[in-house]
């Protein structure tokens, strides 16, 4: 599940910290940048034939990829060592 979403006057996602979160029930899972909703899934947005995983227990990973289709290849211009700077993680259950 990919969505895409742009930041006022075209910033970039590393000129500041934001605020990433994501709310997930067995059918719906909203995705939101800085208190701001711009995708939302549910089972109904599967391609045919293919599983709603999201209604099962699941793990946090925070991953600092690097290549890929969204940013491309690395190349020369790449910086590493790269890092991720994780302010907090909250998790939290609905009742």
């Amino acid at each position: 599940m990919t969505g895409q979403t742009t930041l006022p006057n075209n910033a970039r996602v590393s000129d500041d910290f934001h605020l990433f979160a994501i709310e997930w029930a067995p059918d719906v899972v909203r995705f939101y940048l800085d208190n701001t909703l711009y995708q939302t899934r549910t089972p109904a947005d599967m391609p045919e034939g293919a599983l709603w995983v999201y209604n099962r227990p699941f793990f946090i990973l925070l991953n600092v990829a690097v290549g890929g289709p969204w940013a491309g290849p690395p190349d020369p211009s790449t910086s590493f060592p790269t890092q991720m700077l994780v302010d907090y993680v909250h998790v939290y259950a609905a009742k």
